[in-house]
């Protein structure tokens, strides 16, 4: 607005003094609207209602309206006329599209407007109407009137417009880190951050598992500019700063990270998860170009690493969840797919099975080993190495029960041919033998030192159409068939050391692995007789393997 000409005669001057003393209560009465209205926490509209009382009061208008955004941010009219008067005469739409100053007369009245903004920045508009049609100077005092009215309310509509927008970037960092590729949430979530914040370097350096000694994720900007990310753009050194104790990585030896890239003035925030046994699950450092960051900026800093520490938790349970059935390779690749939830929902395809149950094991329970921690450490101690046995394979580790492994071939993904997928299974088969074997002489366990006979397993291997995915409240990814059962059902017939395959199994593998001959047994709940041929070796070439084991 334009400075007014300074008045030079006494009544001017008098004017003058009595406009300025007019803004000056108008100003008073609309602080102290205002106070009261912080002080109680009054909403927009109730605030607003309160405020155009002494704005009718020292302009004698007839109706008013502010546009604005309220607290829901959503942009909204908020009116008010005198008793008996007319509302505002003019579409607000059309009356704020106009050039400034805004201004429109008719029959009998005088529409007077103005931008509210604070340093540039527009919250909305105002406007009155005044009875009769004001001449220029007349409307120019309204209008400085109007102007110290909304130069008050300017300030609170700063807040709830600052409200807003950090409201608007927190929905934003939280859908970017909804994203289901962690590392990608990350990078959607940063730029949001470098967009508003405008941040020279940061340092991001977070867990990948809920294991303490897993690996560590890193990112780090320098310069605004991308220069490391762990997915993407390894770094030999943090590589090497990580490898050398990762427990203390998060921890005492942060710092030393953080002096490496030269950052010396910085915000940080420091990731715990837990309650009762707390635990560091990521640090962020980040500088800003001004040497500080102000209020805001720091406010959207730790809502930021808020939503990061839930998403790492929640990161971090999943792969620990996946890890349970899948080699950690397999988990990365899963958690690497935007849709992997999908890909883990129940369908029904053709999968190697394995089930392999120790033989003897209640003997061994019961006359040798009797202490229920020493069976424990047994099941512990086998298990533990038939599940690497089975992930070495490509395969699927599907649950335990009782001492009773059970392993599949060809989920999650399906990209094994049924010949792959068989031979993968067999293999684990005899390689599970063999270790079973010498656990009769190992350290681990010496309590089964020379018993006779030596430990051993039963196996049942098949090749069935499978109903496999997650199922019930736990998502335990699992299958069920007719073929599932029939595969139980042929390692209870196996007995000591002996891999039985089911006919198709067998027809498979027929030219890489050696068979006996084609046996059946009737087993319980099943109507027909089961078809099997027991393993004897996988061959190099199918052509050394014993005419009378071909089918």
């Amino acid at each position: 607005m334009q400075e007014s000409p300074r008045p030079t005669d006494p009544q001017a001057l008098a004017s003058a003094l009595e406009q300025f003393e007019q803004r000056e209560r108008l100003q008073l009465a609309t602080d102290a609207i205002l106070e009261t209205a912080l002080r109680d926490r009054l909403p927009l509209e109730e605030t607003l209602t309160a405020l155009f009382a002494p704005l009718a009061h020292h302009l004698k208008i007839e109706s008013a309206f502010v546009r604005t955004y309220d607290e829901a941010l959503e942009l909204r009219d908020f009116h008010w006329s005198g008793p008996g008067a007319r509302p505002f005469p003019i579409a607000i739409e059309s009356f704020c599209a106009q050039q400034e100053p805004l201004g429109e007369q008719g029959d009998g009245w005088t529409a007077l407007g103005q931008q509210l903004d604070v340093a540039g920045q527009s919250f909305g508009y105002a406007g009155v109407t005044l009875a009769g049609r004001l001449d220029a100077g007349q409307a120019q005092r309204a209008r400085d009137l109007l102007n110290t009215w909304s130069e008050v309310l300017d300030n609170r509509l700063a807040a709830v417009a600052q409200s807003r927008k950090k409201h608007q970037l927190t929905l934003e960092l939280s859908d970017a880190l909804k994203t289901p590729v962690l590392h990608r949430g990350i990078d959607r979530a940063i730029a949001v951050l470098q967009e508003n914040i405008g941040f020279r370097d940061l340092v991001l350096l977070f867990r990948n598992s809920q294991d303490p000694d897993s690996t560590l994720a890193y990112k780090v900007i320098r310069d605004r500019n991308l220069v490391f990310d762990s997915p993407t753009q390894r770094s030999e050194e943090i590589d090497a700063f990580i490898a050398e104790d990762r427990g203390s990585a998060l921890d005492d030896r942060f710092t030393e990270l953080v002096e490496y890239f030269g950052i010396t003035s910085f915000c940080e925030e420091v990731m715990i998860s837990g309650v009762q046994e707390q635990q560091v699950v990521g640090r962020l450092v980040i500088s800003s170009p001004n040497e500080a960051f102000n209020t805001f900026d720091r406010d959207l800093l730790e809502r930021f690493a808020d939503f990061l520490r839930q998403r790492i938790v929640d990161f971090n349970r999943e792969w620990s969840h996946l890890s349970l059935c899948f080699a950690p390779p397999t988990v990365d690749r899963l958690l690497g797919e935007p849709r992997y939830q999908q890909r883990l929902e129940p369908t029904e395809e053709d999968v190697a099975i394995l089930f392999c149950d120790i033989s003897g094991f209640t003997r061994v329970s019961e006359q040798i080993l009797k202490s229920p921690a020493l069976i424990g450490k047994l099941i512990n101690t086998w298990s533990q190495r038939v599940v690497e046995i089975v992930w070495e394979s490509a395969g699927v580790f599907d649950k335990m029960v009782g001492d009773c492994a059970i392993a599949l071939w060809g989920p999650p993904f399906f990209e094994m041919s049924a010949r792959e997928a068989c031979r993968q299974a067999a293999n684990a088969a005899l390689e599970i033998r063999e270790y079973t074997k010498s656990l009769s002489h190992a350290r681990e366990l010496p309590e089964l030192a020379g018993i006779d006979p030596p430990l051993g397993v039963a196996t049942g291997l098949n090749y069935a159409p499978l109903f496999v995915g997650r199922f019930g409240p736990n998502k335990d990814y699992t299958g069920f068939s007719s073929g599932m059962n029939n595969t139980a059902r042929l390692q209870g017939v196996a007995v000591r050391d002996e891999i039985l395959c089911m006919q198709r199994f067998a027809a498979i593998l027929e030219g890489e692995a050696a068979f006996g001959e084609i046996r059946q047994a009737q087993v319980k709940n099943v109507a027909a007789p089961l078809a099997f041929r027991a393993l004897e070796q996988i061959t190099r070439d199918g052509a050394n393997a014993p005419a009378a084991h071909r089918r």
